[in-house]
């Protein structure tokens, strides 16, 4: 399964009275290369922990890891989101998050850039997942005003979009005895609508034994929207190591001796971390499912990719 992730900001500034000075309305931002990498983990648990700004006006580029000028920093509140599906003929599956983010006491500062910011706290010390440049009404980059007693409000929403359709292809697996046997595999998304089951602005990789919920059966696949019914079971979850740039975790489902002893048609990982998605396993030769007794244990790796999402959200 591949994950699209991509930004937009929006920054308001208020004055004392409450009336509202500047509003640029929602603007695209870029995804930092720093922004990808922290999906492969140990870069803060959340890629919009909080939000930096800056005075700095250079062009939004890839490999940046900082603001051109930092000024302030400020953690999110007032957390929204939609995991709702609307399918608009498109076969894709968006879903967002949204903070808000408070400046106040900036005294005259002049704002031009805004990122996202997953840890760290200090002008020498944080780590840039997204940046922008603030834009006007005419999508030319400008400066913000904020006067001392008024109030600066950055809106950032993360989204992530799925391609819904089935993704077909044929794997060997070993029998055990040195031979390999071909199976068609079926990868399809699971519980698409379900805020229980995706996350926005979670890690990929944060504790493998909750990445993910795992369960096996001998039913076949369900709609996009839900997942087979099976018995679940603590099987063992683990990650291979990550490898950094390759914007990809590689999850292994292991099943030991006691473990669906009648054989494997399905299987279904889902979690309120980065995905959930169902696998079907049937034969070459006569779509048999894979046999499994308790006499086998049997290994399945997931791998799960990432990356800019450049189309319409």
């Amino acid at each position: 399964m591949h994950v699209g992730i991509a930004g937009e900001v929006r920054c308001v500034v208020t004055k004392a009275d409450g009336a509202v000075k500047f509003d640029t309305g929602y603007q695209k931002n870029l995804i930092l290369n720093q922004g990808l990498e922290f999906f492969g983990g140990g870069k803060g648990g959340y890629i919009n922990a909080s939000c930096a700004i800056g005075s700095g006006n250079s062009a939004p580029e890839i490999n940046q890891t900082a603001l051109d000028a930092y000024i302030a920093q400020a953690s999110g509140t007032d957390i929204t989101s939609s995991y709702a599906y609307v399918d608009k003929g498109d076969n894709l599956y968006r879903m967002w998050e949204q903070k808000k983010y408070r400046f106040t006491g900036l005294a005259d500062g002049n704002i031009s850039e805004v990122g996202l910011v997953s840890t760290g706290t200090t002008s020498t010390n944080y780590y840039l997942t997204t940046r922008a440049l603030i834009k006007d009404s005419s999508g030319a980059p400008t400066s913000i005003s904020v006067k001392t007693g008024e109030v600066l409000d950055v809106y950032y929403k993360i989204h992530k979009v799925i391609d819904t359709r089935d993704k077909a292809f044929v794997i060997n697996m070993s029998d055990g005895n040195g031979e390999a046997v071909p199976y068609n595999v079926v990868v399809r998304p699971a519980m698409v609508g379900d805020g229980g089951s995706w996350s926005v602005s979670r890690t990929a990789i944060e504790n493998p034994g909750n990445l993910a919920g795992s369960a096996a059966t001998l039913a076949d696949l369900t709609a996009i929207t839900s997942k087979p019914s099976a018995n679940y079971i603590s099987n063992t979850h683990s990650n291979k190591p990550y490898i950094p740039m390759s914007n990809k975790l590689i999850v292994n489902r292991s099943y030991g001796l006691n473990d669906y002893v009648t054989g494997v048609r399905t299987i279904v990982s889902y979690s309120n971390y980065f995905f959930s998605l169902q696998v079907r396993f049937g034969s070459v030769a006569n779509d048999s499912p894979i046999p499994k007794t308790n006499k086998d244990t049997l290994t399945i790796p997931l791998e799960i990719s990432w990356g800019r999402y450049e189309g319409t959200l």
